[in-house]
């Protein structure tokens, strides 16, 4: 579900304008101690940027959490842009519970989450069984798979057991930046409280892993087709909680003129008023 232009009304100019305003009082503070203008200058051009990101998570956080549904804010890694000033703010909120849960999915779901990134023949029975190694608590080698002696040369050392991050997998035998990057998005080891897998928020790849389907399947379209915006996501009913859910944010803010910052956070709503979320995670 897209959403563009000045959509976040005034509740977007007050949260962006007041923390940009912190950030020009601190532009001023710099410039006074430091008397170098080019310098502080640059300081104060990403004081803005992380501002801006600040305030499009803050928004995030509140707008998941509105009880009318028809304004609350998606969970589906759908799109949001807003534009405030000549900063472009790029907001997607994913459903952790969407996404493949790394430290329980069996043998067969590993295997199909990396074909279908795009591995195949021998690197894929390295992948799946080198996957396995990290995460089991023995020592055991499997056929096409890797233990502690067999990454001594590369200064690695094995878990054997959770994974603790995302990019943790960067480091099993057969894995690289590219493979891991196109896996990312669909990856979680912050699955929640809350439930199972939930079809309705679901990556993609997630969707076809976790169902045994295929990324060409009805489903997966769908889903793509609703993550771009070309079709309406099914929502959540009015009484759904939220609480127990993690969620991650991912924020993206630009210039206009070059520079960006991109932030990622990961929420958990708690469900007390007093304590609304709490922060699992920030990139």
């Amino acid at each position: 579900m897209n959403r563009r232009g000045n959509e976040a009304g005034y509740a977007l100019v007050a949260a962006v304008a007041s923390i940009v305003a912190f950030a020009y009082v601190s532009y001023e503070i710099l410039a006074a101690s430091r008397g170098a203008m080019l310098g502080v200058s640059a300081q104060y051009d990403h004081a803005k940027l992380v501002a801006a990101a600040e305030a499009g998570l803050n928004l995030a956080i509140q707008g998941v959490a509105i009880k009318d549904k028809t304004r609350r804010w998606a969970i589906d890694g759908s799109i949001r842009q807003i534009k405030f000033d000549a900063m472009n703010i790029t907001i997607k909120v994913e459903d952790e519970r969407g996404k493949i849960p790394i430290n329980i999915i069996d043998e067969s779901q590993v295997r199909d989450m990396f074909a279908l990134a795009g591995a195949s023949g021998d690197r894929l029975n390295t992948l799946t069984d080198s996957f396995l190694d990290w995460r089991d608590d023995d020592d055991q080698k499997r056929t096409n798979g890797a233990e502690a002696p067999d990454y001594v040369q590369e200064g690695k050392l094995p878990t054997n057991g959770s994974f603790r991050t995302i990019d943790e997998m960067v480091e099993i035998k057969g894995m690289d930046a590219a493979l891991l990057a196109k896996l990312s998005p669909a990856l979680t080891v912050f699955f929640g409280s809350s439930g199972g897998f939930d079809e309705r928020t679901a990556n993609p790849l997630a969707l076809a892993v976790m169902t045994g389907g295929s990324l060409n399947s009805v489903a997966s379209i769908q889903r793509q087709r609703e993550q771009a915006g070309e079709r309406t996501a099914i929502g959540f009913t009015e009484d759904e909680k939220i609480a127990g859910r993690d969620l991650t944010i991912r924020v993206l803010v630009e210039d206009g003129h070059g520079a960006r910052l991109e932030r990622a956070t990961i929420v958990e709503y708690t469900g007390y008023a007093g304590d609304p979320y709490r922060v699992r995670f920030l990139e």
